[in-house]
């Protein structure tokens, strides 16, 4: 080979040596720029990965640029090396950003909101009801059913009517009282439940979505000094997150970082308690249609507590965690079998994400009904807790991310979140975590929802609730 051709092909190789290194130093550098930005990992070990990361480049590059072969060639490997793991890193933090994004950007309310008529009338879409009469709820969300309002009135103009609950509306229109009504879409699948008669008078003809901020709760805390209290709604639905909804699944985390100790306190769907901000009482799970904070309210009240914190999840999506973390084992108080034929025998019971789906959604076949039920969700909550503390969290971490896509939403922000698992991450914890479960006498009561009707609820156990806020201030004040 003539030493033209050697030239040209050494100076191939330098070329690729110094392309090499420019990928090596933006990719490292994104990377570095995606930590800070996320600020994850306590700022000593930042510093230090930082200044280790500078010195290896450094020597990175002078052994890419170098004219001895041996060296680029040991620059070239480390090069490629550190490209992959800097990559590979960027992936994990890139679908962290976009999942806390969903999460924490996510501080809105979702109402759907139904324009109904008759099945019998000539309305078949909105401008039909131009200078017409639409009956709406008086004592639904405020905020958002102005927000409709205005969208309408943008449309067609219209004469609204006030009722006070969704049944007075649905009741006005068949007697003709009103031309259309508005439902939201909650409402709707109340009346579909509890009166397929009406439901199946009415037609839809117009489906308007309106966002509404959600307020702040409390004051934001330090959590890993002060005690602080979360409220975890669960919605078994396929819709979206931010969507007003019934909240199926109701439970209060309260934890003390400090004692290291938390207690899970799970009540019941259909606790009667006052809502909305008011005197009337419903059922809890009614609560949620008119918005998280309506929820919250009626806890904060029953337990004469501050809640900091919601998350709010689709509970069936949730339970697919259980596959990602690699199953998880509870104790089953007794034997029994689910509408799906699958049998949970008494004792520690192993389950993948069908069977947990299975076990925390059968109310019919074990003892207590709803609060059998509530125990099993408690249970299966725990053991994801615990599980999703341990070590092998990490090697499923993307898995996890996308298992929780689209369904979590929470107010608590990523600096919060992320400053718990530093100090996780710096000394972890042994947490203690404790659960109760509420219980009380069923009734038949007027509701918030349904003023005019008497519906199934549970009075609660003064005692049992009595002996819960003994707990859950036990827990805040930091008693053993």
């Amino acid at each position: 080979m003539s030493e033209v051709k050697k030239g040209r092909k050494r100076r191939k190789k330098r070329k690729f040596n110094k392309i090499l290194t420019v990928i090596l130093l933006v990719v490292v550098l994104i990377f570095f720029v995606m930590m800070f930005y996320l600020n994850i990992l306590p700022f000593l070990w930042t510093i230090l990965a930082l200044i280790a990361a500078s010195v290896i480049l450094f020597f990175l590059v002078i052994f890419n640029l170098c004219k001895i072969k041996g060296l680029r060639i040991i620059g070239c490997f480390f090069s490629i090396l550190i490209i992959a793991i800097a990559v590979f890193g960027e992936v994990y933090l890139y679908n962290t950003i976009g999942f806390l994004y969903l999460a924490t950007n996510g501080n809105y309310a979702l109402n759907v909101y139904n324009i109904m008529v008759l099945n019998d009338s000539n309305y078949d879409k909105l401008d039909d009801l131009d200078n017409k009469k639409i009956g709406i709820n008086g004592s639904a969300n405020s905020e958002a059913i102005k927000k409709m309002q205005k969208e309408v009135d943008k449309k067609i103009d219209v004469n609204y009517q006030k009722y006070t609950d969704s049944q007075e509306l649905v009741d006005a229109l068949i007697a003709r009282n009103t031309d259309a009504i508005v439902l939201e879409d909650s409402e709707l699948n109340l009346l579909m439940e509890n009166n397929l008669d009406s439901y199946n008078m009415l037609k839809n003809i117009y489906k308007i979505e309106i966002k509404s901020d959600i307020k702040d709760l409390k004051d934001a805390v330090n959590i890993n000094k002060e005690p602080f209290s979360i409220y975890i709604s669960g919605i078994d639905t396929y819709g979206k997150i931010n969507a007003s909804s019934r909240s199926d699944v109701n439970m209060i985390l309260t934890v003390n970082p400090k004692t290291e100790k938390i207690i899970i306190t799970w009540i019941p769907r259909d606790y009667y308690v006052n809502i909305n901000n008011s005197s009337y009482k419903d059922k809890l799970t009614h609560a949620g249609i008119y918005g998280v904070n309506s929820s919250i309210y009626a806890l904060e009240k029953l337990f004469d507590i501050d809640i900091n914190y919601y998350v709010k999840v689709n509970f069936t999506s949730m339970i697919n965690i259980v596959d990602v973390l690699g199953g998880i084992t509870v104790y089953n108080d007794e034997t029994f079998t689910t509408n799906e034929n699958i049998t949970f025998r008494k004792g520690y019971v192993d389950l993948d994400g069908e069977r947990a789906l299975s076990f925390v959604r059968d109310r019919k076949h074990v003892t207590g009904g709803d609060l059998g039920r509530g125990k099993n969700q408690v249970k299966v909550l725990e053991a994801l807790m615990k599980k999703a503390m341990g070590k092998d969290i990490i090697k499923n971490y993307n898995k996890l991310l996308d298992s929780l896509e689209g369904s979590f939403v929470t107010n608590m922000d990523k600096n919060t979140m992320f400053a718990f698992i530093r100090k996780e991450m710096q000394s972890p914890r042994n947490w203690q975590i404790d659960s109760i479960t509420l219980d009380g006498t069923d009734a038949y009561e007027y509701t918030y929802t349904y003023r005019n009707y008497q519906l199934y609820v549970m009075l609660p156990n003064k005692e049992k609730v009595n002996e819960t806020k003994t707990k859950i201030k036990s827990i805040i004040q930091g008693e053993s």
